[in-house]
């Protein structure tokens, strides 16, 4: 053996794993974990905590559940257009765990009416964990082209940090909510890249309409009730039923010797002013909206007619009821088909919604140029139409 010593070299096969965006992301989940599930932001409630309560005790916004439910299958949707061939096996297995939590809420209230609150809040709070199932299942497809930008995300994640720290610090739940959708802005373009945040952008935005924005209730809702108030008077004066409006109130009276006796009276409530079906309806055409138009023009224009479609039904909502009273009564009309009528009216806005769809993908210039266009000459004859042998 000689004098020198002998050094053993110990190779380590470096890992596919990039350790510092690693542990970032474990940073950021864990700090979003604490920020919006963690820190109370009003009443000793956290920020989930405050949308679930809103939810369930504010019925123009019970729909709020289904919202990141719909926002996630917005976003499959996105990359299955993309890889229309692809296996979403996984995906479809965490949609369906949601839809187990949220039978949670449904069998529970269901076999006890006093375990209904507790179940849906238990199962709204597993939600979350369901949310993430489903991200995580499709995270293999979230691979973009484009290296992430170096400014634009982390700037837009430092601003939902300022509209955090203004919304803790002002007590307003609804900028702390709204501070976690600008973060889901910033941490999609600092991790994946433009071309991907195109694919997460609408989904991402569609979270908007989950907060409760009951603050507007009555700036909306009043003028709503007057106005469908207003209408159906007119409209049953034109019918020949009598009526005259009290407020948002409507009164049907019978005209004897000059003198006006009530037949039957009721109150354009906040529930029948339409802002209830306006909330539901402007997600429902959102959605439909994104799925099934190409052009933004069109998009747009479904999704605005959220509102007359709300305020048609519900005016003929009331119409409905009002000519109701006047065939079998008050009592039948507010006891009975006042609670089954609003499951009449809804699939018909639905239904108007769908149809409304329909004509604008119906290429209708296409149509009319065929229609006028003029039509083809007649083939030129040869000599065996003219009744002459054919050259041999």
């Amino acid at each position: 053996m000689g004098n020198g010593s002998a050094k053993a070299t110990v190779g380590v096969f470096p890992l596919p794993i990039d350790w510092k965006k690693g542990a970032l992301c474990i940073a950021v989940v864990g700090l979003s974990v604490y920020a919006y599930w963690g820190q109370h932001v009003e009443h000793e409630l956290t920020c989930w905590q405050w949308l679930v309560i809103h939810w369930s005790r504010i019925s123009n916004y019970s729909h709020g559940p289904l919202i990141p439910l719909i926002a996630s299958f917005l976003l499959w949707w996105n990359l299955s257009e993309q890889n229309p061939k692809e296996d979403w096996t996984p995906y479809w297995r965490a949609m369906g765990g949601a839809v187990a939590v949220l039978m949670i809420w449904i069998v529970g209230g269901s076999i006890n009416k006093n375990w209904e609150d507790e179940a849906y809040f238990w199962s709204l709070m597993l939600l979350p964990l369901t949310i993430v199932w489903q991200v995580w299942a499709l995270r293999g497809h979230l691979v973009g082209k484009k290296a992430p930008p170096a400014v634009a995300g982390p700037a837009l994640v430092a601003v939902a940090m300022v509209i955090y720290y203004l919304g803790v610090k002002a007590v307003q739940p609804r900028i702390v909510v709204i501070s976690g959708i600008v973060l889901l802005y910033g941490l999609a373009l600092t991790f994946y890249g433009r071309d991907v945040f195109r694919w997460l952008f609408f989904p991402i935005t569609f979270l908007f309409l989950m907060v409760p924005l009951n603050f507007l209730d009555n700036m909306v809702g009043f003028p709503l009730r007057m106005f469908v108030a207003k209408v159906a008077t007119g409209s049953l004066n034109a019918m020949g039923i009598e009526a005259i409006q009290r407020g948002s109130g409507i009164i049907a009276v019978q005209r004897v010797s000059g003198v006006l006796y009530p037949r039957f009276s009721f109150d354009v409530a906040d529930p029948c002013s339409g802002i209830r079906s306006l909330m539901a309806l402007t997600t429902v055409t959102a959605a439909y909206g994104y799925v099934t138009q190409r052009a933004i023009w069109k998009r747009w224009f479904l999704f605005l007619c959220a509102m007359p479609l709300a305020v048609m039904g519900n005016l003929a909502r009331v119409i409905s009821i009002a000519l109701v009273a006047q065939i079998y009564g008050q009592k039948t009309a507010i006891d009975v088909y006042h609670e089954w009528s609003g499951f009449i009216l809804f699939p018909v806005a639905l239904a108007l919604m769908v149809f409304i769809g329909f004509l604008l993908n119906v290429p209708f210039g296409r149509i009319f140029r065929n229609w006028f266009k003029a039509p083809p000459p007649p083939p030129a004859k040869g000599p065996e139409d003219d009744g002459l042998p054919s050259a041999l």
